[in-house]
């Protein structure tokens, strides 16, 4: 954890050193002086005195600052002449200083995702599973397709294939299948509602189809039950074929209607990527407690068995129909898997097994990368893949003011921490990734039109552009205070979230 702590540090640091490039360099071609450019917080380590600027490094590697004269009106420095300040400049001149921090932060989060698209290439979008009777499986798409187009562009990463997907209209796909090019079209299929629900300390049996939820007639709609079963309340289901299963409710997680092609992604292969425990690289589950393990999808549901108690029962419904339904693991099982060409039976325990799925990069990856024609071709599909993540932030922070998104599913600087431990033990693109995903999310973020980010103050200088009437500096000054107490409120209660997380 302490080697993420620091790799958090250098990357946090260096994002922000960036950011603020930006707005030092558009101070000085405006003639704003900057009084200070620091890198760090908190007392001063080194510092050099410049014509016009000192720059210096502090003593804790969090970030850094630029200091424009002008800015705190509370402590103007009376020897800085009035043209070098920055409240005295025109309001475009200060549009664009404040733009320029954002900017900087997202051309950063393109010359990096570039920079690892040139070197590595890309994730392939590989399909590791096809259910039986679903719109993939009736194109003829199967297991290890990758996927390389969709509706004509180049597939970067599954996010432009589930927009199309959600969509539920006509799909054309091209997938790689054996070294040559398989062109496919489909359409999405609604599924209906969907439940995973865990009950313990079970009477009965699960039967094939749900009819009724504590006595009353069940019409598909889990989503509607959701306001009515609550954790540790008892449940009756009953079944078409006059079986009854009741018990505490564990966890209810219902799902609304979706359009679906009815494939998986090959997230990992059930080979172990490193000696652990009991294991040996190379060693290929077979099955875990009886329970098949050849898919990504296998692995998920393993682990989620893994977290319960053999008394506890999962159960899948898609519709009325019971899609899966499995008990919690004991505290000592058989896992079987292939060893040198061998079967071997090994005696887990259930800590054991946990041990292992919980540690980052202990499985194959499910796909490996597929490079461009040319690194200018990597180059520019960096670029593409850039833009579509810097798209799909923007609506991820749009619908925190729609409501279509939680801010407790948001994540702060020991959520960060966390997220790096596990891209260093994932190797250096990861890491490179990671830093590129920061600057692009620093960008969008601190363009926000809220009071103390630059956003807000973007905004003010657009208001004053279009009104020509300049607001009072002080009340500006105070609307920015306000803005950043909210701001630093907000950060305390991430960081609560992000600690109960981690507990």
């Amino acid at each position: 954890m302490l080697l993420a702590i620091v790799y958090f540090l250098l990357i946090l640091t260096g994002i922000v050193v960036v950011h603020e490039l930006g707005h030092y360099l558009f101070s000085r071609v405006f003639g704003v002086r900057v009084l200070e450019f620091a890198i760090g917080m908190g007392p001063k380590l080194w510092s050099k005195k410049g014509k016009k600027t000192t720059f210096r490094i502090n003593a804790f590697p969090i970030g850094g600052y630029v200091r424009p004269a002008g800015e705190d009106l509370d402590a103007i420095d009376s020897s800085v002449p009035d043209n070098e300040q920055i409240q005295n400049k025109p309001a475009w001149q200060r549009f664009i200083i404040y733009f320029a921090g954002p900017a900087f932060s997202l051309l950063l989060g393109f010359l990096i995702l570039s920079l690892v698209a040139v070197v590595w290439g890309f994730q392939e979008v590989k399909i590791d599973k096809v259910e039986l009777g679903s719109p993939a499986a009736l194109s003829g798409m199967l297991p290890g397709d990758r996927i390389a187009s969709v509706n004509g562009k180049t597939l970067l990463d599954n996010t432009r294939l589930s927009e199309a997907v959600v969509r539920g209209e006509k799909i054309d796909l091209v997938v790689i299948r054996e070294g040559r090019e398989v062109e496919i079209t489909l359409i999405p299929e609604m599924l209906p509602q969907e439940a995973f629900i865990v009950i313990g300390n079970t009477t009965g049996e699960p039967g094939a189809a749900l009819s009724t939820i504590n006595g009353a007639a069940f019409n598909g709609d889990y989503v509607g039950y959701a306001g009515v079963l609550s954790p540790e309340s008892t449940v009756k289901l009953g079944f078409s074929d006059g079986t009854t299963l009741s018990g505490t409710l564990l966890t209810y997680s219902p799902t609304e209607e979706r359009y679906a092609m009815g494939i998986y992604y090959a997230n990992f292969k059930p080979i172990v990527a490193t000696d652990f425990g009991q294991f040996r690289k190379g060693d290929v589950l077979v099955s875990v407690n009886g329970m098949t393990t050849e898919t990504s999808y296998d692995l998920t549901t393993m682990s989620q068995l893994l977290s319960l108690k053999p008394n506890e029962l999962l159960i899948q419904f898609t519709g009325r129909e019971t899609t899966f339904a499995r008990y919690g693991f004991p505290e000592e099982f058989v896992v079987t898997l292939e060893r040198d060409g061998q079967v071997v039976d090994l005696t887990m325990t259930k800590n054991e097994m946990i041990a292992l799925v919980s540690e980052v990069g202990a499985f194959s990856q499910g796909s490996d990368y597929w490079y461009p024609d040319s690194p200018v071709e990597a180059a520019v599909l960096g670029v593409q893949w850039a833009n579509d993540l810097l798209i799909t932030m923007v609506k991820v922070v749009g619908s925190l003011f729609t409501g279509g998104a939680n801010i407790n599913e948001f994540t702060g600087p020991i959520g960060l921490v966390t997220i790096v431990d596990q891209a260093v033990s994932l190797g250096t693109r990861i890491v490179l990734f990671l830093a590129g995903f920061i600057s692009l999310n620093l960008g969008v973020i601190n363009m926000i039109p809220f009071p103390a980010l630059d956003g807000g103050r973007m905004l003010l200088a657009l208001l004053e552009i279009i009104t020509r009437k300049r607001l009072d500096p002080k009340i500006e000054g105070l609307i920015n205070v306000i803005g950043f107490m909210i701001l630093m409120g907000f950060m305390i209660y991430i960081t609560f979230i992000d600690i109960g997380r981690w507990l």
